[in-house]
């Protein structure tokens, strides 16, 4: 187990399947993270999927395309990263976060409700609220595909939502 994303290190990154949709992501993109959640000895909040913190891209870097010299240098920069420490960066695509415009939510924002995926099985889908706000609907119980916002309104309305200003 490790902490991915790492919210002190401003950096996100993933070797599977996922790392084809991060190498779309360019410079001053948006990656929000969501996890599931459980109240917690407390009956005020709903179990469900929240957003969690966000990274403001600030670069992709493709570990397949780098040099051993090149791969040193950031295992170097972030010795502490989960990847780097098991030095594991074959297929690695790591985002790294803008410092001083990423940020790990003081107090999670609920997306979902309980729904059903494609073939009737429960799952939590995006809200009512999220789905006019963002203009993303359905299933969101696992990432993948993750979902892109496009529509200006909708970036502007996440942007409100995650307490960034202009």
């Amino acid at each position: 187990m490790h902490c991915d994303p790492d919210f002190e290190l401003f950096i996100y990154g993933d070797p599977t399947a996922k790392r084809n949709y991060l190498l779309k992501l360019d410079k001053e993109d948006l990656l929000v993270f969501y996890a599931g959640l459980t109240p917690y000895q407390n009956n005020k909040q709903k179990e469900g999927l929240y957003i969690i913190g966000f990274l403001t891209v600030n670069a992709v870097i493709d570990f397949n395309k780098l040099s051993p010299i090149e791969t040193k240098k950031y295992c170097d920069l972030y010795p502490s990263y989960a990847h780097f420490r098991r030095s594991y960066t074959t297929d690695l695509v790591v985002v790294i976060g803008d410092r001083q415009r990423s940020k790990l939510l003081n107090k999670a924002i609920s997306i979902s409700e309980s729904g059903f995926d494609s073939i009737g099985r429960p799952c939590q889908i995006v809200s009512k609220k999220m789905e006019n706000l963002l203009g993303i609907s359905g299933a969101i119980q696992r990432s993948i595909p993750p979902r892109f916002i496009k529509c200006e309104i909708n970036i502007s309305n996440l942007k409100e939502l995650l307490g960034i200003t202009p």
